[in-house]
């Protein structure tokens, strides 16, 4: 998986995917496996943006059930089947358990529904990550699962298993490299700047190659806008993606093995277990700005610490924070959109123009296969894929034998090397961030940066300038992840030159 931008100008493309994230990635796949000629571009790279925070739930959709929207509830649980079928060796299975201090009928009836809902849960997915049923804990069995949690007035939890993924940007790429096994074209670092009309039909789109400058017409009479908030750049008519902030935070491994949900005035949260760490959101507030201050991190840990004991903010080695599209933009509290959209643009004067409003990682399969559908039914092609789902061959990169870049982590310089040749990795936080986990390690420091980035520039013939403006990018990266309001974060970096 190179990327090439050559074949681009000349080409004539059944379907231009504009984003890639976890919903572009998937329209890309699911069109390509139908027999599309497509191709995908990026204006930053894959995984950047919004689809990099998320909860790493692959959830069944249990929240439906208050609503009695059986329908989202079964897509949910299809999906949430597929991944952990596609990618075992990425996902796991994880009880997720919610203190209860009344309804515990209620409650047993609904974990019952469930289990019956989602009886073919596990159909065709491998043993180890069976999903078992629910269950109704006593009071004891929920503190002896969580010491030291103090839960006022519990009596009982309710207990039901969904997926968690232990690597969503692996898991992202491997669905583009799938994409690209199917025939698709795709290249990271190409804006999208606007759609071409013949008419009232899409007849392609103007890009820019943002390495080199260069601007090129791609030709394709069907556009599937996945580009997540900024998709309304393009049209006139109703704003169709109303953004709300959403953050995650990045904690010390919290002594729990399952997943724990907690109701606070703000709402209920959850704590995730997640590799070395803990996992603890979503946090929604109004608004369209990524960067989350100190101000609302100690807020939110104000809010949980009544439950949770003394968190403290340097306890906090991390922030994922992206853009949601809220039900509506206005009011204090925020309401996301409950379920995903395809908007199709045939009113505005676009016809063959889609645009998805994604909201959750989990349903994005079915969001990509929904959108490669309409393409398909507008171009007079067939809607039955061409080819079969597999991602095992594009999950996990080769090791090799070369020496580890940090202790604490098994990633080693061969793996670097190999995001630069197969994986379109262009910077040095490319591969800190999203072809590695490098950016969790607490041992990466300024030094160990320059032995990767040295990697780096013999792959792509760097400059010492350009090599060493690569690791000050790379380091304000780390500082903003780490919380830019951390003193001590900004020294770590700086004072290991």
């Amino acid at each position: 998986m190179r990327r090439d931008v050559t074949p681009f100008a000349t080409e004539i493309y059944d379907v231009i995917v504009v984003g890639g994230g976890i919903h572009g990635a998937c329209a890309a796949w699911e069109a390509a496996r139908r027999g599309l000629k497509v191709v995908l571009v990026e204006a930053g790279d894959f995984n950047a943006a919004t689809s990099a925070n998320s909860l790493r739930t692959l959830h069944g959709g249990l929240r439906h059930l208050q609503r009695l929207d059986f329908q989202q509830m079964r897509i949910s649980i299809r999906q949430r089947r597929e991944w952990l079928r596609l990618a075992p060796e990425l996902t796991r299975p994880l009880r997720f358990v919610l203190p209860l201090n009344s309804y515990q009928s209620v409650a047993r009836v609904a974990l019952r529904v469930n289990d019956l809902i989602s009886a073919d849960r596990n159909k065709a997915v491998r043993q180890d990550h069976h999903l078992p049923d629910g269950s109704i804990l006593t009071r004891n069995e929920f503190t002896a699962l969580f010491p030291g949690l103090s839960v006022p007035d519990c009596s009982a939890a309710a207990a039901w298993y969904d997926g968690i993924c232990l690597d969503t940007e692996r898991l992202q790429l491997a669905v583009i490299a799938a994409a690209v096994a199917c025939g698709a074209q795709v290249a990271n670092y190409v804006r999208a700047l606007w759609p071409l009309r013949d008419g009232v039909k899409i007849c392609g789109a103007r890009v820019s190659d943002e390495l080199t400058g260069a601007g090129m017409d791609l030709r394709a009479p069907v556009i599937i806008n996945a580009a997540g908030p900024a998709i309304d750049g393009w049209l006139q008519g109703p704003r169709q993606f109303n953004a709300s902030r959403a953050f995650n935070l990045l904690v010390r491994k919290l002594p729990f093995r399952d997943a724990l949900g907690l109701r606070i005035a703000g709402g209920t949260y959850f704590i995730i277990p997640w590799n070395d760490y803990s996992i603890i959101g979503t946090r929604h507030l109004q608004g369209d700005r990524l960067e989350v201050s100190r101000e609302e991190v100690l807020g939110f840990l104000a809010e949980l610490n009544p439950l949770l004991g003394h968190l403290a903010i340097d306890e906090v080695y991390g922030v994922f924070s992206g853009l949601l599209p809220a039900a509506d933009s206005g009011g204090a509290d925020v309401a996301l959109q409950r379920a995903p959209r395809i908007v199709d643009h045939t009113a505005q004067g676009l016809r063959g123009l889609y645009s998805i409003v994604g909201v959750k990682w989990t349903t994005a399969l079915w969001v990509g296969e929904a959108a490669a559908r309409r393409a398909c039914r507008l171009l007079g092609r067939s809607e039955r894929p061409v080819r079969e789902r597999a991602l095992s061959e594009c999950v996990t990169p080769p090791g090799g034998d070369s020496a580890r870049v940090v202790p604490d982590l098994p990633v080693v310089f061969g793996q670097i090397a190999h995001a630069v040749r197969e994986e379109m990795a262009v910077h040095l936080w490319d591969v800190v961030r999203r072809r590695t986990p490098l950016y969790l390690s607490r041992s990466l420091d300024h030094s160990t940066l320059a032995a990767c980035a040295s990697v780096m520039a013999r792959e792509l013939r760097w400059s010492p300038r350009t090599t060493a403006a690569e690791i000050d990018t790379t380091e304000a990266e780390l500082v903003a992840f780490k919380g830019h309001w951390r003193p001590e974060g900004r020294l770590r970096y700086a004072s290991s030159r």
